[in-house]
């Protein structure tokens, strides 16, 4: 996918001033939260993620009116200068961010009015939610790995937030974030080599007009290692064990961030690479294809093993990590390319929103109950009714039934398969699906389970919690399976912009 300049080049500057305020009210909210006593953190914190959920929002609406918007930072154009920029495929991104941020934080203010817990919380978020935007709207290398930077380093700080061994969790997770952004640098310092610009897309069309026959050419290295280093971060199988006890032992505020939105900043810039800056790669493409396929499965059968909460809904963010990396066999065929690339960020929001709302309530009922254990919640829809709903919403999403907006994804993703007779993606399609249901049918099993066949000692009857820790994963469930009835409109949006895959 290329963009004309003159397509992104808007004659009001006030839309494109949308884009640096996106990114930098969640960090002007970071430092407000940092040098505020903890007692007012909570409120800063939700009037903060407000405003920049506001903002993120206000971008994905000038997308959708204006068309791709583009702010060159201090007046100065590329390659002198760096620019901010927003087509289709940005902007749903950065929705999912604000809509997924702001509920989370939410929940967040919530629980530490109830508990008083997680000093620095506010600020490793906000800082997190700063890093993630400023990916999407990244137009320069340099520009997206420092954003990468920030979105790593912040949420290593989320993770180490968590109870018994998240300091472990926290240090195996920094080893692999220095070690993807090292790749991605050294990757990154390839393409400089070779085109003599850091903005992508004059670095995507010198690259096209260089890249040759040979078999292992700049590009190709480059690609390699940006591939690899995304892929880890991002937790592709095999390069995946680090994100289990990152995601299910964090604090309840966390595990939602971690495995709806940050997975999904270190995917999205190796999809605008893909798109906008690297030449067709047909090897590497099917290799990251069979990854994410084995990934679907191994991810889903490790799920299905499990028998804490957390741990299940961590190993299902492995699997459906699987099923973004799908999307690279199918996104230079003619005639499919831009079907996939629709396909691919419907399956990303569909995950994010689910995925959200299953961690939000997992964590609503650890704090409640003081177990993670599924048989410990045996019954608890007697008096959790609103949260209950909403886990079965984000797994009826997460399993890809109908109406919902993972069901959209998948039937995108048959569709583009079956025109295209790749027959293995297909299969594996109906097999994650299958075993998602299996693993995911437990807990809510287990929720809506009859008391009396159980054995009363030891089932923990849930504590009151907060309204915000019920109606946050209800309103995210809500919102994975409703949206399904958007899928048209999104399409439309992700498309603003492209050229062609």
């Amino acid at each position: 996918m290329m963009l004309e300049r003159s397509d992104l080049m808007l004659s009001d500057s006030t839309l494109s001033a949308l884009l640096p305020a996106a990114v930098f009210l969640p960090v002007l909210a970071a430092v407000v939260c940092m040098v505020l006593p903890r007692s007012r953190q909570a409120v800063a914190g939700v009037v903060g993620a407000v405003l920049s959920a506001g903002a993120g929002l206000a971008v994905v609406v000038a997308v959708a009116v204006a068309g791709p918007l583009e702010h060159e930072m201090a007046g100065w154009a590329p390659p002198v200068g760096i620019a901010l920029r927003a087509d289709g495929m940005a902007a749903v991104f950065v929705a999912m961010t604000s809509v997924v941020a702001l509920a989370t934080m939410i929940m967040a203010a919530s629980e530490q009015a109830a508990t008083g817990k997680r000093p620095g919380f506010w600020t490793l978020a906000f800082l997190s939610w700063s890093g993630l935007v400023g990916i999407f709207l990244a137009g320069d290398l340099f520009n997206a790995y420092v954003a990468l930077e920030v979105l790593g380093l912040s949420a290593v700080g989320l993770v180490a937030l968590g109870g018994r061994g998240a300091p472990q969790a926290a240090l195996r997770y920094l080893v692999v974030a220095v070690v993807g952004s090292m790749l991605l640098l050294v990757g990154i310092g390839l393409i400089y080599a070779a085109t003599s610009t850091l903005d992508m897309q004059l670095a995507g069309e010198r690259l096209s007009a260089t890249h040759g026959t040979e078999s292992l050419s700049p590009a190709t290295l480059a690609l390699i290692l940006v591939a690899t280093g995304m892929a880890l971060k991002t937790a592709l199988v095999p390069m995946h064990a680090w994100l289990p006890p990152a995601h299910a032992g964090s604090p309840p505020a966390v595990s939602p961030l971690m495995s709806a939105l940050v997975v999904k900043g270190s995917f999205y810039l190796l999809l605008r690479l893909w798109l906008d800056v690297f030449p067709p790669q047909p090897t590497v493409a099917l290799v990251l294809g069979i990854l994410g396929a084995v990934a679907v499965i191994w991810g889903s059968l490790m799920a299905l093993a499990q028998k804490h909460l957390k741990r299940i809904v961590a190993y299902s963010t492995v699997s459906q990590v699987g099923y973004l990396f799908l999307v690279f066999p199918l996104l230079g065929v003619p005639g499919v390319g831009e079907a996939a690339l629709v396909a691919v960020v419907t399956m990303a929001v569909a995950h994010g929103l689910a995925k959200a709302a299953m961690f939000t309530a997992a964590g609503t009922l650890v704090l409640g109950t003081g177990t993670d254990h599924v048989d410990g919640f045996v019954g608890a829809a007697r008096t959790q009714g609103v949260l209950t709903a909403g886990m079965i919403m984000a797994a009826v999403s997460l399993i890809g039934l109908p109406l919902s907006l993972g069901f959209s994804a998948k039937w995108q993703y048959l569709t583009v398969a079956v025109l295209e007779g790749a027959w293995w993606i297909v299969a594996v399609l109906l097999m994650g699906t299958l075993l998602a249901t299996g693993y995911l049918l437990r807990p809510i099993a287990a929720l809506l389970r009859s008391s009396d066949i159980y054995d009363e000692a030891a089932r923990v009857e849930p504590r009151p919690r907060p309204a915000a820790q019920r109606w946050v994963p209800f309103f995210l469930g809500a919102s994975a399976v409703f949206t399904g009835l958007l899928a048209a409109p999104l399409a439309e949006l992700t498309l603003v912009g492209v050229s062609g895959p």
